[in-house]
């Protein structure tokens, strides 16, 4: 079977509009907007979207194949230089 098409989504948009009220549609779709626009974003932008330095650091350390548990940043870019002269 087909999804719907153009009129019935037409139709079906002109009765919520009818029952529900102007102002109720536009919260609904602002609300599935919004919604939207964090489902989509959310693999991108995690947290408060900053990434720190010593986070990016950390990262590619463990790209590299570095375990960094207990290191600060300056060990971390020890480590990280010392795997890199080693290839």
């Amino acid at each position: 079977m087909n999804g719907p098409g153009l009129i019935e989504l037409v139709v079906i948009v002109f009765l919520l509009w009818a029952f529900l009220g102007p102002q109720k549609v536009m919260d609904g779709a602002r609300i599935i907007g919004k919604a939207y626009r964090e489902f989509r974003g959310h693999g991108t932008n995690l947290g408060s979207g900053k990434i720190t330095k010593k986070e990016r650091v950390r990262a590619s350390a463990e790209r590299l194949g570095i375990d960094t548990a207990g290191m600060n940043t300056k060990e971390i870019r020890n480590a990280m230089l010392d795997q890199l002269s080693k290839e």
